[in-house]
């Protein structure tokens, strides 16, 4: 996995940093991400590798797209992903509803009723818990890869 956090810190170093075209990279980075945390949910887990996924693949994809990946770069993976992390926990309950109820609500129905919303708080909660847990150090490293390399002369 090392070798992998590297990869991200020092793609591109030598280039100049596209912020545009690295967040829309993390755009689809997170995205791809996103689709792991749906799948899981089917089956009824919330997994903290979905949660790095999310975080990772949006930092590959603004750095394989961007040139580089600054600290500007994480900060902004970062946000990406809380909210994608949002996002896919939608989707997750809006696959499962319209499996199990056939489709008959709408997500603000959903959303509407009392125990959903409870069971959407939890499941971010626990979510974003075991996110940061899988991804903390690993955004540490790249961190700190980005800051030495940026500093060199």
């Amino acid at each position: 996995m090392s070798k992998e956090i590297k990869s991200v810190a020092l793609s591109g170093q030598d280039s100049k940093e596209n912020v545009l075209l690295g967040l829309i990279g993390a755009i689809i980075g997170v995205l791809l991400g996103s689709i792991l945390w749906v799948i899981i949910g089917q089956v009824g887990f919330i997994a903290g590798i979905a949660g790095y996924a999310i975080v990772f693949c949006g930092m590959k994809g603004y750095a394989k797209l961007g040139g580089s990946l600054s600290k500007t770069g994480i900060v902004i993976c970062i946000i990406l992903s809380i909210l994608a992390i949002v996002a896919a926990e939608m989707a997750s309950l809006k696959v499962t509803a319209d499996r199990e109820l056939h489709g008959l609500y709408t997500m603000a129905e959903l959303l509407a009723e009392p125990e959903i919303i409870g069971i959407v708080i939890k499941d971010l909660a626990v979510g974003y818990i075991l996110s940061i847990w899988a991804s903390y150090s690993s955004i540490k490293n790249i961190w700190k890869e980005t800051e030495a390399n940026h500093t060199m002369p």
